[in-house]
């Protein structure tokens, strides 16, 4: 099963905003990374996995 990160986030009921606080950027900085994910660094791409429960290469390598 393939999700774009906005879905992943979706079925978590989960914020942009709580996303951010996560990772610890600003919450602009997060939606750059939701409409391009391929700008995320490796290990902010791992704690969103992890947070929303969904392996990472269904979210970050969605061909």
């Amino acid at each position: 099963m393939r999700l774009s990160l906005r879905q992943a986030r979706r079925l978590k009921d989960k914020t942009q905003e709580e996303m951010a606080n996560l990772l610890g950027i600003h919450i602009q900085t997060y939606r750059k990374i939701e409409e391009t994910p391929s700008i995320a660094t490796i290990e902010q791409a791992k704690k969103i996995s992890e947070y929303l429960e969904f392996p990472y290469d269904e979210i970050f390598f969605n061909f």
